[in-house]
Formats: structure tokens, C-alpha cells, sequence
């Protein structure tokens, strides 16, 4: 667990190493740490929802390329989803059907429904590939052996769902010996929507780390199961809901995981000690050996009409900040925003808009994955708003 303390400005400039690496920058600490991380906590890991496809574009959906993205960006775990063919083999799917995932083999739509549970394995993987951008990352599903493998060769934690219930535990004990085959018993994750950790618990496996999901049972109930990771909505609970749950997993010592893709969610994360953050669209925590292609936080790197006073960057309504130069496009990175301020405006960094609104100063943060375009960024007061530090990071994966 991990809690983050302001920094300001000038401990940033000051703090930070910079070394020329094959054109990029790559970013260490004089301190032995990274701003807004203490090295008295364990750092949160981020996790990879199903990979790192960007929604069916950069990769397929749960493919072997989407766990090597996944590596190549710094997650350290990875999630993915079981589902059983017509011939009892055990695949990685996420959906009943194959439809929002998959094209034709020959890169046509899928016209009907396609049950994966219908569909023999011999011809799950000659008809069908994952959906990509790229007509060379349109590859066939993988088997949950073939995907655990990569992750094992990647160095990334599998968190695995089965989709199935099976009241007799058969299924589940079929793919913890396939993950124990894979991984070894004790490096990975089993999470579920409570029913299934309920059965393998039934069943005498008291040593597989389990993840339940909080909304759908009892604090209780997942504390119980012993040996648990608690699955904290930042949707499902109002923001003093899940700081009173987070504080009460904290002080028992369970692990905390939550999902964000959008500042709102991710927020709520940022300000307590969240263990594990699953995404689909943020990008991980900075580390030392991020290759930085790009870093302002000096004022005159940005071009804005406001006063400067007193250290601080006064907008009035309807004024913007920007950066001076455009951005360069990046193939696959992420772009960071750490942001003090207090007032009202809108945000647009990437491809999302958010807004702020705070009676005081307030430090921001946020951080998302680009693919393949240069990343938007400015800042439009939507009410007076005053800036007191600002920094924007473009890394490259």
C-alpha cells in the first residue's frame, strides 16, 4: 500500500535525474524515489484489464500481444477471463458469444451470434480471430495454458475469472491445476463474483489467493474466505463509503483492488491506499526506467492570457492553457498530468474531457494510454481558477 505527499514545483525540478537514452529521456531519482511516492509503502501495482488492447485497437482483447503491451507499459498484473468451448477446452473469452471480440477469419463481421460454448476448439481457432487495428495482430483466442505461459514469461500476476459456475468445484479445480502448471501455486489470483471463491473454499483449497467482489457480498463474507483480495467499487459506493471500507480492509491487512478509466473513478484511488488498480485505459505509475520522450512544468512551456501572481497562474473565466508546441505523435506511451490548483475548469488530456472543481488548493493528478496519435492536452476555465504547479509527461512504451 502507498500513500502519495504534495510536491511541490520546485522539489520536482529539483528531485528528479535526467539521462539522454536513445533519443527519450529515461527518468531517475536523486531521492530514491519518484514524486508522489513514499518508499516506506509498498507501491500500488496496476493491473491490465484483459490486457492491454485499447478496446479491440492496439491489440485483440485477451490475446498474447495485449500481455506483451501490458509488460512493454509497466503493469505488473494482468486480468483475463475462462470460458469452456464445446469440447470441454478451456479458453480465454470474456463474452458468451464471440461476436464483440472476434471477425471471421477472413476479417468479415460476425453476422450471427456465436456462442463460445457451441463452438468446437478445432474450429474456434481456424474460423475466428481477435478483433485489432492491425490486420497482423488479428490472431487466434488463446487457451488459458497458452496465456498463462506469456504471463509467466512476461513476469506479470494472471488474476483469473472463471465465467462459468460450477456448484461441484470440477471446473475450478481443473483451472488451478492448469494455473499451478503455468505459474506455480501461490503466483496467481482467482477472482469471481463471490460464487465461485465460495465453492473452491467448499472444496478444502484454502491456499489460492481469492478475490471477491464487495458489492455483490458482505465485507464479512470475503474476509472470511481467508487469504483474499477485496474488490472495492469506486462506482458501486459513494466516495465516504469506500473510504470507510478501504480504511477497514486496510486496518485488517487485506489488499484493496479498484477500477478506473476515468478521472472521477481514478481520484478516488489516488487519495487512499489502493493495492491494485485495474484498467482498460490508464496508463501505470511512472518508474525509473520509463523512457520520458517529453516534460513540461515550467510556465513558459505553456501559452495562457492569465496573471501571474505570487508564484500562482490566475485564469479567469473562459481562458485557456495550453502548451506552446504541439505535442508529438506517439505510437504507444502514456501521457501524465500532476496539476495544484483550486477553482473551476475543464480538462482535456488525450482523448477525455473531465472537469475540476475545488474551493481549494488541491493537488490532481491523472494518466492514460495513447496509441498511435499525439496527446491533447489544455486546460479551460470554466470559473476563476488559479494554478499553482502543473507538470505534463509524455512516456513512450
Amino acid at each position: 500500500m502507498m500513500r502519495r505527499a504534495a510536491i511541490g514545483l520546485s522539489a520536482l525540478l529539483t528531485s528528479w535525474v535526467w539521462r539522454l537514452t536513445a533519443g527519450c529521456l529515461a527518468l531517475s531519482s536523486a531521492l530514491g524515489q519518484l514524486p508522489g511516492t513514499d518508499p516506506t509503502q509498498h507501491p500500488r501495482q496496476f493491473i491490465a484489464h484483459r490486457g492491454v488492447h485499447l478496446r479491440s485497437t492496439l491489440a485483440g482483447e485477451n490475446s498474447l500481444e495485449a500481455i506483451r503491451y501490458a509488460r512493454r507499459a509497466g503493469f505488473s498484473a494482468i486480468e483475463m477471463d475462462v470460458r469452456l468451448t464445446a469440447d470441454g477446452r478451456l479458453v480465454v473469452m470474456h463474452d458468451e458469444t464471440l461476436n464483440r471480440t472476434c471477425l471471421n477469419a477472413d476479417g468479415s463481421k460476425l453476422e450471427k451470434a456465436v456462442p463460445v460454448a457451441l463452438v468446437p476448439f478445432a474450429e474456434l481457432r481456424t474460423k475466428y480471430v481477435l478483433k485489432a487495428d492491425a490486420q497482423h495482430d488479428r490472431v487466434p483466442i488463446p487457451t488459458l495454458k497458452e496465456y498463462l505461459q506469456e504471463c509467466n514469461r512476461q513476469g506479470l500476476l494472471p488474476f483469473i475469472e472463471p465465467k462459468l459456475y460450477d456448484a461441484s468445484g470440477d471446473h475450478y479445480r481443473d483451472i488451478i491445476h492448469l494455473a499451478d502448471g503455468a505459474m506455480g501455486r501461490g503466483n496467481y489470483v482467482i477472482t469471481s463474483n463471490n460464487a465461485a471463491n465460495r465453492v473452491i473454499r467448499a472444496i478444502g483449497i484454502k491456499d489460492v489467493r481469492l478475490m471477491g467482489i464487495l458489492y455483490q457480498t458482505t465485507f464479512e463474507e470475503i474476509a472470511g474466505l481467508g487469504n483474499t483480495i477485496m474488490a472495492i467499487s469506486t462506482s458501486r459506493f459513494t466516495t465516504a463509503e469506500f473510504a470507510s471500507h478501504a480504511a477497514r480492509a486496510n486496518a485488517l491487512g487485506i489488499p484493496i483492488e479498484s477500477h478506473a478509466d476515468d478521472y472521477r473513478r481514478f481520484a478516488v484511488i489516488d487519495t487512499h491506499s489502493v493495492d491494485y488498480v485495474s484498467t482498460d485505459l490508464l496508463a501505470p505509475d511512472l518508474t525509473r526506467n520509463t523512457a520520458i520522450l517529453a516534460q513540461h512544468n515550467r510556465w513558459d512551456d505553456f501559452r495562457c492570457n492569465g496573471q501571474r501572481e505570487d508564484g500562482i497562474l490566475k485564469l479567469p473565466t473562459h481562458e485557456s492553457l495550453r502548451l506552446r508546441n504541439d505535442l508529438q505523435q506517439v505510437a504507444f506511451g502514456g501521457v501524465y498530468l500532476d496539476l495544484e490548483m483550486k477553482g473551476g475548469c475543464k480538462v482535456r488530456l488525450g482523448n477525455q474531457e473531465f472537469s475540476l472543481d475545488h474551493p481549494g488548493m488541491k493537488r490532481c493528478r491523472y494518466q492514460l494510454l495513447i496509441y498511435n496519435t499525439a496527446p491533447a492536452f489544455e486546460i479551460i476555465a470554466t470559473r476563476s481558477c488559479d494554478i499553482r504547479s502543473i507538470s505534463l509527461t509524455v512516456a513512450t512504451f
